[in-house]
């Protein structure tokens, strides 16, 4: 994949194939991320599985995002995206997430889903200005704090 925004003076940032040899740089990034974080079999078992794809965001050589999806049929489901916390508000997830709907679209994928908690604003206003809508709600669907996902949906082939 091609070389990324230049976000701080410390280099360019790359968006690449995760490998199992970074699990542990994004493990850094989840712990602080998530109230209930991906456990590195979580992540391993990601890596493995044919519907699985996998990538991180790198700058000189440290992991700074990752984004994970599942294709199914011709669908992106994103199941887990992230940001280093002094990258956050920069512009990455917007960009790594751009960059899957592009692949996605060039793959023929019709349309990506995504859950986000109710209270997570930053991530939803995203979402939304990436084209995303509401299309439902899971009821509980955070165990931890029992509190709602939304739903949300966007429909790549409407995109140009």
């Amino acid at each position: 994949m091609a070389a990324g925004p230049d976000m701080t003076e410390g280099g360019e940032v790359v968006m690449r194939q995760m490998t199992v040899g970074d699990i542990d740089g994004v493990l850094e990034i989840e712990k602080v991320s998530f109230a209930a974080p991906w456990t590195r079999g979580m992540f391993e078992e990601t890596l493995s599985s044919p519907v699985g794809i996998s990538f991180v965001a790198e700058e000189n050589g440290r992991i700074i995002g990752y984004l994970i999806f599942y294709r199914a049929a011709r669908e992106i489901h994103v199941m887990n995206i992230a940001v280093d916390k002094n990258r956050r508000g920069l512009g990455l997830a917007s960009w790594m997430m751009s960059r899957v709907m592009d692949l996605g679209r060039r793959n023929s994928m019709e349309t990506c889903f995504l859950e986000v908690r109710e209270s997570n604003m930053p991530a939803r206003s995203l979402y939304e200005k990436l084209g995303f809508r509401q299309i439902g709600r899971r009821k509980g669907y955070y165990r931890e704090t029992g509190e709602d996902a939304i739903v949300m949906e966007l429909t790549l082939t409407d995109q140009t």
